[in-house]
């Protein structure tokens, strides 16, 4: 008996896997630079980088089918995305995400027999490995950091205008890693002050990127665990957590939300940016797809906008809004 209904799904899944390690190979072996400098054919790019010509057909011309790369005649150049975020030298470059892709492949066998044991959320690789940590290594928190920098500044860029902050918004920033929604504030509008509060190791990055912005007068980094005993700053008008609750399990983030209402000042706003679910929680694709990645590599979740108002609501906030940014992103408010 033929089959029903068709197998393209699968296909199309198979397939798909093949997608980021073709991206992140190229970024390795300087395609995209060496297109930058002029157009190439996949003789002639094969030809520059020492690659085999075979390979280097199908690299380029799958690149061009996920839209990435332009054709003129025979050759292959860089069309504006590819200016925008594989260059190493724009500030928007993905290099450091593309980064992990290469060298921390995904690893089905470890999450497998992680979640037959029932230890997926204590052994993940982000939040139970490296966050978790007595003593997190500094190199692995500073690399990670880049990484999630490149993930995140330039929608930081597009998406802070929305935010309703003022020049005489106090933006603290909790977890705030490289500080790129905090700089992006800054950028934006001009007399806001923010404190980015991350680990020691990460910190320091933080104050190179903000003086590489040209914005170090205006974004300080502050170095402390937000799940420690020491207090957070206080009296901020507008605190801002950016794919943080995602990261854990709804008893950490309830205890992160109390911790946000204790900081805040009256009348301050707890701002929280997550990709959010559909109610039903079976979409849309991106947001569904990045909650298995939190059970890939943390203990937490994507979660619908219910539930995040839930979770705010739990630790005092009123009036919670919702608005959507952009690439499936929201920003969740409420008042203090």
């Amino acid at each position: 008996m033929k089959p029903s209904v068709s197998d393209r799904p699968i296909w199309d899944v198979w397939l798909a896997a093949f997608h980021a390690p073709t991206l992140a190979i190229a970024d390795e072996l300087g395609v995209f630079t060496a297109l930058a400098a002029t157009p190439a054919t996949a003789d002639e790019l094969a030809t520059t980088l020492q690659v085999e010509s075979r390979a280097t057909e199908s690299m380029l011309g799958l690149l061009a089918a996920l839209g990435f790369l332009a054709r003129s005649g025979a050759a292959f150049e860089l069309n504006e995305v590819a200016r925008t975020y594989l260059l190493p030298a724009s500030e928007y470059y993905w290099g450091g995400f593309l980064r992990r892709i290469r060298t921390i492949p995904i690893d089905c066998d470890r999450l497998v027999e992680a979640l037959r044991r029932g230890r997926a959320a204590q052994d993940a690789r982000v939040s139970g490995t490296l966050w978790r940590a007595p003593q997190p290594p500094a190199e692995a928190l500073v690399g990670f950091t880049h990484a999630m920098h490149s993930h995140s500044f330039a929608l930081a860029r597009r998406v802070v205008t929305s935010f309703g902050l003022t020049p005489g918004s106090r933006f603290l920033d909790v977890a705030g890693g490289s500080g790129s929604y905090s700089i992006a504030a800054a950028l934006d509008v001009e007399g806001l002050h923010a404190t980015v509060l991350d680990l020691p190791a990460v910190c320091d990055v933080t104050r190179a990127y903000a003086e590489k912005h040209g914005v170090a007068d205006r974004v300080t980094a502050m170095a402390g665990d937000m799940f420690g005993d020491a207090p957070w700053p206080s009296g901020a008008t507008d605190l801002f957590f950016s794919d943080i609750f995602h990261d854990w399990d709804d008893e950490r983030c309830a205890q992160l939300a109390r911790r946000a209402f204790e900081a805040l000042a009256p009348g301050g706003r707890i701002l929280v940016h997550e990709m959010t679910l559909d109610e039903t929680k079976d979409g849309p694709l991106n947001a569904i797809a990045y909650s298995m990645v939190m059970v890939f590599v943390t203990e937490g979740r994507q979660r619908t906008v219910a539930e995040l108002f839930a979770l705010l609501r739990g630790a005092g906030f009123a009036d919670p809004e919702v608005a959507t940014t952009a690439e499936g992103y929201r920003l969740i408010s409420a008042r203090k």
